[in-house]
């Protein structure tokens, strides 16, 4: 029981913490006056900065949530095999792989949830696109990649909902926090060259200025380019990242920038049907004379801010950021060798021509018949475009109290989307709204969140109790042109708000056992289908019907209890969770009412992920070794549909490994670094392609090792090798059940990568 005292203690230091809020808002100019007095400064910029220092390792072994750490030496180490979700594949619940080189089509799930349910974060920027949820791999573009590994000095992933100030967009199962590599303030520069398996290659130069006038400077280049493991998916990517930080006000300010210019372009990966990977080797592709799909993608990333201390245990920090994408993909599908033409080939292309185009106005007056022969000749050709672009506001104070610290914060994001698709029967696809265009749409969606959360420390810092909430209101417009998929045009807008409460305790037992429980609840705003699905849809009496928005968000409930236990280079952890999903989407179509014949979405079901994660660390002498176990089962709750009004039984969710291990041992001393791990993914169920259920089908489990070795020669040569998939174990990244036009039921998959090997020499001189 807290005694009287503490209580009114805790009264009093959390007032004083309101006042202290109150006089950051409405006086700030005498604040910013006492932040320039020398004792302020040297505060700051020693006792201060060594604090923060320790209580960053306090705080991760007391933290009141569970958080995994991958640090700068891991994220250098890494081969051109791994990728900023890739390498996450180490830590306990993490499913991760790419379908194919340079991380493009890459997927990940983090306690079942996929990359639609978690955030991505740098420097706290939400990376999430805001009209599709996922930070890569989103609305179809499969080489849209923000980041690469040459970017970043650590990531962080915090497992379910967490503290407001580090959950972000759409973070129902966890938030990934990857943090800005930071310049050296040593002068020196670096170039690497690398080679490996299936025509890799990389080329990387980076330059730290040092001081220059204040400012320390990094400005670093990397080329990576592969063919692949697959037939024809060659690719390319060039990267660019630029970070400037200078301190002044003698060390209580610090003005920062991070750039990140990221380009991919190649060819797409497709699934194939696995009785031609039987018949044909498992790096088959649709030859090329059948179908392609050729993409381009541009991401920028801009983050300029300052963090200052406005009195000696007070730092406010703000932030602007800019995110860009563009994504183009040109694909290509023969007529002549699509099922429907051709009786001898059964399989569905992908990006298939469409039997239906034709000269229609008012809605479209391109005539592939008059032009190209048929409807299909003049359709087997798509030019498919989608281009997004936010601007945002982040400011967040601390304020540092002898027994608790207030964080207060918020996030303002504006955001555009233009997306359409267009079909025509030559390469050179005209981009002509009621010409040619498939769909043609301009959206708007905004963002604007505030929280505040406190940690609070009794018992001579052996209690943590860390109370959050954080309110959110988005609002969303979506415009369509008429086009084929849409008989008329039209607009659907609506705005929403909600609050999202967190709770997290932890208690110290002993000095290195820790025990920890947390509750919370968040959502998810529907993804922008919600709001275009219907458009253009004429319903039963032939009227056009502009539909309601009626989805709510998807909600989850997550509580979880869990304990850590480290000591003289031991470390041992132990979780369980579980997270209540509600508002599941789905989808019905009335027969009766202002809506019959449209195709609605409703939130209709439920589901329940839980798991138990366990990890061991061992340090001793030049050796380490690791292990980590996760239990991950999600499966759907029943529910009833409001078009049938019958129940729909609870089945497992598709494509969560419901067992995954990690396993390894490392070893460094004098000039050398060397690695083996090995990662156990179980199996797991596919879905049906036709409605997205989970089949009977069960991917098998898999077992891969990797190495990977280091040396320096000096301190201006390094060496590494790495091995990717040692023993070459062949496996499926991702499978489903599908049916040939003759409606025969077959699987259809992606090979995981084989056996990689990359060789690379640097040479650093300062």
């Amino acid at each position: 029981m807290l005694h009287t005292s503490s209580v009114r203690r805790f009264s009093g230091l959390a007032l004083s913490g309101w006042v202290a809020l109150a006089m950051l808002i409405g006086c700030t100019a005498p604040l910013a006056r006492a932040a320039q007095r020398p004792v302020y400064a040297g505060a700051v910029s020693k006792k201060v900065k060594e604090k923060r220092k320790k209580s960053i390792h306090v705080r991760n072994k007391k933290a009141a949530f569970t958080v995994s750490t991958i640090g700068a030496p891991t994220i250098r180490a890494a081969s051109p095999a791994v990728n900023v979700q890739t390498i996450l594949a180490k830590l306990p619940s993490i499913n991760a792989y790419s379908d194919g080189p340079n991380g493009i089509r890459s997927h990940i799930t983090l306690r079942g949830f996929d990359a639609y349910q978690i955030s991505e974060t740098f420097d706290g920027i939400p990376l999430n696109d805001l009209f599709n949820a996922a930070a890569t791999n989103y609305a179809s573009a499969r080489n849209a990649i923000p980041l690469t590994l040459s970017d970043l000095g650590s990531i962080s992933v915090y497992r379910g909902i967490n503290n407001p100030s580090v959950n972000s967009l759409y973070s129902l199962g966890g938030t990934i926090a990857y943090e800005p590599r930071q310049p050296s303030p040593l002068f020196g520069a670096t170039l690497g060259l690398g080679f490996g398996r299936y025509a890799t290659s990389r080329i990387e130069g980076r330059i730290n200025t040092g001081s220059l006038d204040g400012f320390r400077t990094l400005i670093d280049f990397t080329r990576d380019e592969s063919n692949g493991w697959l037939q024809g998916v060659h690719n390319q990517n060039y990267n660019f990242y630029l970070a400037t930080v200078k301190r002044f006000n003698d060390g209580a300010s610090k003005f920062f920038t991070y750039i990140v210019s990221n380009e991919n372009s190649g060819a797409t990966p497709h699934t194939v049907p696995v009785p031609l990977i039987d018949e044909f080797g498992s790096s088959y592709q649709w030859p090329k004379s059948w179908a392609y799909s050729n993409q381009q993608d541009h991401h920028t990333i801009v983050i300029a801010g300052l963090t200052t201390a406005l009195a000696s245990n007070v730092v406010f920090t703000s932030k602007v950021y800019y995110l860009g994408n563009t994504y183009s993909r040109l694909s290509y599908a023969n007529p002549l060798e699509i099922p429907e033409t051709n009786p001898k080939q059964p399989y569905f292309l992908p990006n298939e021509p469409e039997t239906y185009a034709g000269y229609n106005p008012p809605i479209n007056y391109y005539n592939p018949v008059a032009l190209f022969g048929s409807s299909l000749e003049g359709s087997k050709y798509h030019l498919y475009i989608n281009n997004t672009s936010g601007l945002g506001f982040i400011p967040e104070v601390h304020i540092d109290l002898p027994y608790n610290t207030l964080t207060v914060g918020g996030n303002v994001v504006y955001g555009t989307l233009h997306s359409a698709e267009y079909w025509y029967g030559s390469p050179n696809v005209p981009q002509q709204t009621l010409y040619n265009d498939a769909w043609n749409e301009r959206d708007q969606r905004d963002f604007e969140e505030g929280y505040i959360q406190d940690e609070i420390r009794l018992f001579h810092n052996r209690l943590h109790i860390e109370p959050g909430l954080k309110y959110t209101q988005v609002d969303t417009t979506d415009a369509d042109n008429a086009g084929y998929f849409y008989s008329f045009g039209g607009t659907v807008s609506n705005k929403e708000h909600y609050t999202s409460p967190t709770l997290g305790v932890s208690f110290q037992i002993t000095k290195p056992w820790v025990i920890y429980g947390s509750a919370g609840r968040t959502f998810k705003v529907p993804e922008i289908g919600a709001y275009y699905g219907s458009i253009g849809v004429a319903n039963n009496n032939g009227q056009d019907v502009i539909p309601r928005v009626t989805v709510m968000p998807e909600y989850v409930q997550d509580y979880e209890l869990g304990t850590r236990y480290v000591l003289h280079g031991f470390q041992a952890s132990l979780s369980a969770y579980r997270e209540d999903f509600e508002n599941k989407f789905n989808y019905y179509t009335p027969q009766v009412g202002p809506d019959a014949g449209l195709t609605i979405e409703y939130n209709g079901g439920t589901a329940q992920y839980q798991g138990v994660e366990f990890a061991v660390r061992k340090y001793w002498h030049n050796w380490y070794a690791f292990a980590n176990y996760s239990v991950n089962q999600a499966s759907y709750g029943a529910f009833v549909s409001p078009f049938t009004n019958s129940g729909v039984p609870a089945a497992p969710l598709a494509y969560i490994p419901r067992h995954m291990a990690n396993f390894g041992v490392g070893y460094e001393t004098g000039p050398f670094n060397l690695d083996l791990y090995g990662k156990y993914t179980g199996p797991q169920y596919a879905s049906y392609a036709v409605n997205g259920l989970t089949s009977n089908y069960e991917q098998s489990g898999y077992t891969l090792f990797n190495f990977a070795g280091q040396y320096r020669l000096d301190r201006a040569w390094r060496f590494r090798l790495d091995v990717y998939n040692l023993l070459n174990k062949g496996y499926y990244n991702y499978a489903f059940v599908n049916t040939t036009y003759n409606n025969v039921p077959f699987v259809q998959a992606l090979v995981g990568e084989p056996r990689f090997y990359f060789v690379e020499a640097e040479y650093s001189f300062h």
